[in-house]
């Protein structure tokens, strides 16, 4: 049999259409929570994220995160330890939704150690929050658990 042009051309078309219905199947089969469910409220609450942001900018250094043998090491240095506020600790991973992480860090610890079992090795956003008379403070910090 001799191909001419238009065997060609259907040839073509059905390399084509079958490449777009893989791409468009595999493209339904994919995670894509990289934006959180509140994502409205949240802009339009960037106004009060930049003041706490700008609020909490002295206390960037006193938040330390490690990565140790079996876990993850949350430290605060003494002035956010001693302060007799609760913090919350939140284990943002974009990538995946379900492996984020919330824990509450009672008044008067200086830090507190996350257990590897909990934590996907990969990267992480760390927020730390707290309020206090003045308003709310939060220190956030890219983080990679290895």
């Amino acid at each position: 049999m001799k191909l001419n042009w238009g065997h060609g051309i259907l040839v073509f078309f059905v390399i084509f259409f079958t490449w777009i219905i893989s791409f468009v199947v595999f493209s339904l089969g994919e995670n894509n929570d990289l934006v959180t469910k509140d994502y409205y409220r949240q802009g339009a609450e960037y106004s009060l994220k930049m003041e706490t942001d700008k609020r909490s900018a002295v206390y960037k250094d006193s938040i330390s995160i490690q990565n140790e043998n079996t876990g993850v090491k949350v430290l605060f240095a003494a002035s956010l330890a001693t302060d007799g506020v609760e913090k919350q600790i939140y284990f943002y991973r974009a990538s995946d939704k379900k492996h984020d992480v919330t824990l509450l860090v009672p008044s008067g610890q200086d830090g507190i150690f996350i257990d590897g079992d909990r934590l996907v090795k990969g990267r992480y956003n760390v927020s730390v929050s707290w309020g206090k008379d003045e308003g709310k403070y939060m220190v956030s910090k890219d983080f990679v658990v290895r």
